[in-house]
């Protein structure tokens, strides 16, 4: 196989369930404390008793009042975390808005993920019709609640006009936009891609969905901030988060030409489908392992060269294990020596986001020498990986990092990030 093209992560920008920035998601992952906790919406609460959302998210604070009348809760994340990384990778003028000299709007690119996209602009409208409350549901409706809207609203914000595309590829659906994405550099259609995540998927009907088909935890420990326990044999499903991640991609050489600061590589992307269940994992992993044999073949790496797995586990059981399979399949015996973490313990599952955000982690893991913890994983189920760095993140210096992502309908996105050399 030929050389492949090496993609640098120039900028990153987050809003997590710890807050706004990247620095303060960061900080707090690896100072272990988690952003999971009782959900204070009662009407919400009969569904999800816990979970993680933005706190004290005012969208006044960052975003114009125009701007925010016109849009989904989802899209004002993406808006927030799309400043931030275009901001670090220097790419606009110090007014946050206009690009900086020579970068061409007509070669940048937006390719976002998202699972279901404005859920509860739809949600509301529906429930103006259904109640009798109005019989309009608005002209910005659908605007704001279809999948695409984030990535369009993006390009609109900052006159992109590269190629745009939304995958609704499930909780796999920013791997496979920040994966699918780097073909365009190969066609030479753009010089940067703004690529990740977002979802916010509050709302009564996706909760009781989720709940119905006994994804959700409803029940747990006395503590309710532990109750999304990766790995640990008393784990009973995931809890709902939300949140945004994005990255700035660019060709490597190019990256190094214009001195931009490069946080790490994307060497190699997976892409795959279970083909088994609409909503459980083939319960041996195959389609899981056949993407991450795929990521590490467009890498040209061998399952050796692997240093840390930032694992996809949402506390689901059979989720889990079905993941812990496919990486021993791979990886064999070594897996024992591999430490193999889930930072779903520390802000629940992000959905269309988490590929983006468990990303950003596994970066920052090789840019600082710290990896991050699956919180609350007390009691390691026998067949989970033996070294899940339980509870308290650890110094450890890696070069590469694995990064999974599964999603419901089988599908598989896997990412592997560098160090530069």
């Amino acid at each position: 196989m030929n050389e492949p093209m090496k993609i640098a992560v120039t900028g990153m920008g987050t809003v997590t369930p710890y807050g706004v920035g990247l620095s303060t998601f960061w900080d707090n992952l690896i100072a272990n404390r988690t952003a999971v906790g009782p959900v204070e919406d009662e009407h919400l609460r009969q569904w999800s008793p816990v979970g993680a959302r933005v706190p004290n998210f005012t969208p006044s604070d960052f975003l114009p009042k125009k701007l925010i009348k016109n849009t989904d809760r989802f899209t004002q994340l993406a808006l927030i975390a799309a400043a931030e990384a275009l901001t670090n990778a220097g790419i606009l003028q110090k007014d946050g808005v206009t690009l900086a000299p020579g970068i061409d709007p007509e070669r940048i690119g937006t390719s976002l993920g998202s699972a279901f996209g404005g859920i509860q602009s739809l949600e509301e409208g529906s429930g103006k019709l259904a109640t009798g409350a109005s019989k309009r549901v608005g002209p910005r409706m659908i605007s704001k609640c279809i999948p695409n809207s984030a990535a369009a609203t993006i390009a609109m914000q900052y006159g992109f006009q590269g190629p745009s595309v939304t995958h609704v590829t499930a909780c796999a659906a920013s791997a496979n936009s920040i994966g699918e994405s780097t073909f365009w550099f190969w066609r030479d259609d753009v010089d940067f891609v703004l690529a990740g995540g977002v979802d916010s998927l509050w709302s009564p009907a996706f909760l009781s969905g989720l709940r119905d088909m006994g994804a959700l935890a409803t029940t747990g420990p006395e503590d309710e901030t532990t109750w999304s326990r990766p790995f640990d044999e008393n784990r009973n499903g995931m809890l709902m988060g939300e949140g945004s991640a994005l990255f700035v991609l660019e060709p490597l050489e190019k990256a190094k030409k214009r001195g931009a600061h490069i946080h790490a590589v994307l060497a190699g992307y997976g892409a795959s489908n279970d083909a088994y269940h609409d909503t459980a994992p083939h319960p041996e992993g195959t389609g899981a392992a056949l993407a991450i044999k795929r990521a590490l073949r467009s890498a040209n790496l061998e399952a050796s060269d692997i240093d840390y797995i930032n694992a996809h586990a949402t506390s689901t059981k059979a989720g889990d294990i079905a993941e812990t399979k496919a990486l021993r399949t791979i990886f064999g015996e070594r897996l024992d020596t591999i430490p193999v973490s889930s930072i779903k313990g520390a802000i629940g599952h992000l959905l269309g986001a988490s590929g983006a955000i468990e990303s950003v982690a596994s970066i920052k893991a090789i840019e600082t020498g710290i990896l991050p913890a699956t919180l609350h994983c007390d009691v390691r189920d026998k067949q989970a990986p033996i070294d899940v760095v339980p509870n308290v993140s650890r110094k450890q210096n890696i070069r590469t990092a694995l990064s999974n992502s599964f999603g419901f309908g089988g599908q598989n996105g896997v990412l592997i990030w560098q160090a530069q050399r």
